[in-house]
């Protein structure tokens, strides 16, 4: 009767850590409670073998009764061996399934920063071009600017040489009624209007040329913009 209280008690705390394995989520403690349930089972069996040597000094009459009782025990004993090594199975795959979700998480958050960091470098190098197109496109402002300015001094120019024409004009008018008298000097300030005008048509193509380069830079500027910001 002692073995089989003690052996009642053992399996009870042996059911009892079955159970626990089929919930416990930490691996140490998975590790612990499988162990003691093995020592438990250890305990279990060995009682079992005290019981048939008991059972085995008992008097003929009383044998099969207890042998009945220690067949019962055994066949209690393998069912719960049974019910331990699914349970330990059971608690294996959940920690494998359990690895398998971390590193996919693990795999999934490091795709996410390389994403992200991809992004960021992206995002500054379009901000860095759009920058450098912004000051490409100041820099041609400025040019467009001091072009003007270079235009409207040239005119400016124009303008007093046209009054310089005017007043030699005024001035040969003048002459032609006097040239009978100053052949030379009318001859002198010929060569001088030719010479003005010379130099009017050097200016006029001075700024031709300079209005040109002007629209050529522009322009280049312009496009070297657009090709940077659709870059």
């Amino acid at each position: 009767e002692t073995y089989e209280q003690q052996f009642g008690i053992t399996t009870a705390e042996i059911t009892s850590k079955i159970n626990q394995i089929s919930h416990l989520s930490s691996t140490d403690d998975r590790v612990t409670t499988i162990s003691q349930a093995e020592r438990l089972f250890a305990e279990a069996k060995e009682t079992l073998e005290q019981l048939e040597l008991e059972i085995r000094s008992q008097p003929p009459s009383l044998r099969q009764k207890y042998t009945t009782r220690l067949q019962s025990y055994s066949a209690e004993h393998k069912k719960l061996e049974v019910d331990f090594r699914r349970a330990r199975e059971a608690g294996q795959a959940k920690r494998d399934r359990d690895e398998l979700l971390s590193e996919a998480e693990q795999s999934l958050q490091h795709r996410h920063d390389e994403l992200a960091s991809d992004y960021r470098t992206r995002l500054l190098d379009n901000t860095e071009r759009l920058e450098r197109a912004g000051r490409r496109i100041d820099e041609g402002l400025g040019s467009v600017e001091t072009t003007q300015q270079v235009g409207r001094t040239i005119l400016a120019d124009l303008a007093g040489q046209r009054e310089t024409l005017e007043r030699g004009r005024d001035r040969l008018r003048g002459a032609d009624r006097d040239l009978g008298a100053s052949s030379r000097i009318l001859s002198g300030m010929l060569r001088r209007v030719v010479q003005n005008r010379a130099l009017l048509l050097l200016i006029l193509a001075v700024v031709l040329i300079v209005i040109g380069l002007a629209v050529y830079t522009v322009a280049r500027a312009n496009l070297s913009g657009r090709t940077a910001a659709a870059g």
